[in-house]
C-alpha cells in the first residue's frame, strides 16, 4: 500500500511539474511575442522601429540630458570650469581608471530608473544596455571582462533581481565579452541616497568581498552600476577588484549631481 502511495504521489509531482513548466512556456510565449521588448521606447512605451540603432522614440529625446558637454575625464562628473579632472578626483586617488556615463540622472530618465528598480522591468534593461554600448564605444576592446555591483542576498529577495547584473548581462550579449559574478556584498548598508558625501565612502568600507579570483586575475575588467553619484561604491568595488585584475574601468546608465553635503 505505502509503495502504491509513493508512485501516486511521484506522478502527481511529474504532473506538477510538467504543467509548471508549461505555464512558464506560456509566460514566456506573452512576454516575447506579443508584448515584445525591443519594439517600444523604454521611456514611453511607444512603438519604435528603430529600437537597436535608438531604444527611445524622438519625442523622448528632447527630454534626455545627456552627458556630452565638459566633463572629468577620470569620473565623467560634468566641470563648469576648464579643468580637466573634478576636484573630488584631485582629492581622492581613485581605484579606477575611468567612468563611463552617458546620461545625467535627471527627468524621464530618473523617472524610469526608479520604476526599473523598484516596479520590476527588468526588460529595460536591454535599452540600457544599448544606450551604454554606444556610448563606450571602441573603448570595449580594453576590457577583458564584464563584471557588477552586487546586492546582498536579503535585498535580491525583495527586490527579486539585482538591477545591474541585468545591465552587464544585456551588455555582454552585445559585446560577446564574458559577465563574471565575482563581487559579494557581505553587509546591508544603509540607502546612500540618504548620506553625505563622506558618510557615502565611510557607508561601504568593507562591504564586499571577491567570491572568484582564478578567472579575473591580471584582466581588465568592466565594472556595471545603474547610478553613479559619488563614486563611494563603484571606487570600493574597485579597490576589491584590484586585488586581483589589472585595471577597472566603470560604467552606469546615469551620472548624478555631486552633493558634497
Amino acid at each position: 500500500m505505502e509503495i502504491k502511495n509513493k508512485s501516486k504521489n511521484n506522478k502527481n509531482n511529474d504532473k506538477n511539474s510538467k504543467f509548471s513548466c508549461f505555464l512558464k512556456k506560456i509566460s514566456t510565449f506573452f512576454e516575447k511575442y506579443l508584448f515584445p521588448e525591443d519594439i517600444k521606447c523604454i521611456f514611453c512605451g511607444k512603438d519604435i522601429s528603430h529600437f537597436y540603432e535608438q531604444p527611445y522614440c524622438n519625442s523622448c529625446k528632447k527630454f534626455l540630458h545627456f552627458n556630452n558637454s565638459h566633463r572629468c575625464k577620470i569620473c565623467d562628473e560634468p566641470i563648469q570650469n576648464e579643468a580637466t579632472i573634478c576636484d573630488n578626483c584631485q582629492r581622492n586617488k581613485r581605484n579606477f581608471q575611468k567612468i563611463y556615463c552617458p546620461l545625467i540622472y535627471e527627468g524621464i530618465l530618473r523617472s524610469s530608473l526608479i520604476s526599473y528598480k523598484n516596479d520590476n522591468k527588468r526588460y529595460l534593461a536591454k535599452g540600457y544596455a544599448k544606450i551604454i554600448y554606444d556610448y563606450i564605444g571602441e573603448n570595449f576592446k580594453h576590457f577583458d571582462f564584464i563584471t557588477f555591483v552586487p546586492i546582498t542576498k536579503e535585498r535580491l529577495k525583495e527586490r527579486s533581481f539585482n538591477q545591474s547584473k541585468q545591465i552587464a548581462l544585456k551588455l555582454g550579449e552585445l559585446t560577446n565579452l564574458p559577465v563574471i559574478d565575482c563581487l559579494e556584498k557581505i553587509k546591508e548598508t544603509r540607502p546612500q541616497k540618504k548620506l553625505n558625501y563622506k558618510e557615502r565612502s565611510e557607508n561601504v568600507k568593507g562591504s564586499f568581498r571577491l567570491i572568484k579570483k582564478d578567472e579575473i586575475k591580471n584582466k581588465n575588467c568592466l565594472l556595471v552600476d545603474d547610478i553613479i553619484t559619488t563614486c563611494a561604491t563603484v571606487d570600493e568595488c574597485s579597490k576589491i577588484l584590484k586585488q586581483q585584475v589589472r585595471n577597472v574601468y566603470v560604467t552606469a546608465v546615469a551620472r548624478n549631481k555631486i552633493k558634497i553635503n
